[in-house]
């Protein structure tokens, strides 16, 4: 079940109803920070998969059923980890400092688990899991660094 939490199903309405409150409640640089974080990683991760095409590991038990998808990188990582990270800067811009802190702990935590369980279901390779990870850091920084450095954006 821990999968799930790096599926677009639970992540994309999460992502929309999370930008739609702090739209709201007039935080749009932060709904942009999540908002864009999110969707470049979908689209840049499934792009790669395409060209990449790596072909799932082979395993004969398995505990769930194969996605039909590539292997490389893994999506269900990379999406976990555009979220909850984008979710904390965002919690270290708002909160006290032990609130984010702790915010980055259930962040960091999620993460492993959605990593974790892609290698444990047999449907990734470590190296599938770790670049999902580590182009999501790679997308939220540059996202976060425009849409804290425009002038137009950070103060829109």
């Amino acid at each position: 079940i821990s999968t799930w939490f790096g599926s677009l199903y639970f992540l994309l309405p999460l992502t929309v109803l999370l930008c739609f409150m702090l739209s709201w409640h007039g935080n749009k640089a932060q709904a942009l920070l999540i908002g864009l974080s999110f969707l470049i990683t979908i689209v840049s991760v499934h792009v790669a998969k395409i060209l990449i095409r790596r072909p799932r590991p082979l395993v004969t038990e398995l505990l769930v059923e194969m996605p039909s998808d590539w292997s490389f990188p893994s999506a269900h990582t990379a999406q976990a980890t555009a979220f909850f990270l984008s979710c904390t800067f965002v919690a270290f811009r708002m909160l006290p400092p032990l609130w984010a802190a702790m915010c980055a702990f259930v962040s960091l935590l999620f993460v492993s688990i959605v990593g974790y369980s892609r290698i444990y279901l047999k449907v990734h390779y470590v190296s599938d899991v770790l670049a999902g990870f580590l182009w999501a850091v790679i997308v939220v920084i540059a996202v976060r660094h425009i849409v804290f450095t425009l002038p137009l954006i950070r103060n829109g």
